[in-house]
């Protein structure tokens, strides 16, 4: 950006030192030609400027969500990682629909106004509590776990 404005500074000096005056038709012509360059120098600058304003707050939203990212993904991996599989309150299970791993509590089992458990991930039926064998089945997984 600097060489560009030396460059049209130095055109400047030039028709200066020539003495190309600005009323005769071709002298005219320069100093205006002169001028838009120094114009188009300038707002070079300034959008140079405003891009790396525009790149120091992209760097910054950048840290912002990766510490974002940083607080969600550390809470998930709390909440599902090994602590849950080593927690006798919760229930792992694999969708039939989608094949997710879904995770429940165990109380869930005891709550008798519930009909059916639906895979939060496809909204797939897990168990129908009203079907006699998955109920079975879903006994025989907790008392697995």
């Amino acid at each position: 950006m600097d060489t560009l404005r030396t460059k049209v500074a130095y055109l400047k000096g030039l028709a200066e030192g020539l003495g190309v005056e600005k009323t005769g038709q071709e002298g005219r012509l320069v100093v205006e030609i002169i001028s838009v360059l120094d114009d188009i120098t300038l707002e070079l600058s300034h959008l140079k400027e405003a891009q790396r304003d525009i790149e120091k707050y992209l760097d910054a939203l950048d840290e912002s969500v990766g510490e974002l990212e940083d607080d969600y993904w550390g809470l998930e991996e709390d909440c599902i990682g090994s602590d849950v599989n080593n927690d006798d309150d919760f229930i792992e299970v694999e969708c039939p629909s989608c094949h997710e791993t879904v995770f429940f509590e165990a109380d869930i089992l005891e709550d008798d106004s519930m009909d059916q458990i639906s895979c939060p991930q496809c909204g797939g039926v897990i168990f129908d509590f009203s079907d006699q064998s998955a109920e079975n089945e879903l006994d025989t997984v907790a008392a697995e776990d």
